[in-house]
């Protein structure tokens, strides 16, 4: 696959991996996102994202989902490498871009030297 995939081992699928990483990792605030991250043992990074009833119905938030994916897939190699990443989309969120959600969370995850 090319530098720009997104394979299964890159995802975080597990209800106890977002347990462990919400109960232990490091968490960062914006003001329409959380970040929560966590240095695993795997040497990957992996990524997962929430997005509760409160950011709108299924098609804002699989919208918002998809914009954050695609964030993570095209800024891959910004990322800190051997991490747990997950972003937790707040109430107004959904009606955010691409561009948007680089602006906002491309400081805190690309630029920000995490201290774990």
């Amino acid at each position: 696959m090319g530098p720009f995939s997104f394979p299964k081992e890159e995802r975080l699928l597990d209800r106890s991996d977002f347990v462990n990483l919400n109960r232990s990792g490091t968490r960062y605030h914006t003001k329409h996102f959380i970040v929560i991250l966590k240095k695993n043992e795997s040497g990957i990074t992996r990524l997962g994202i929430t997005a509760g009833k409160r950011v709108g119905n299924a098609v804002r938030r699989n919208r918002i989902k998809r914009l954050i994916r695609e964030f993570f897939r095209l800024n891959k190699a910004n990322f800190p490498k051997g991490f747990d990443i997950a972003v937790i989309a707040k109430k107004d969120a959904s009606c955010f871009d691409l561009r948007r959600i680089e602006e906002e969370l491309g400081h805190i995850v690309c630029k920000t030297k995490f201290r774990l």
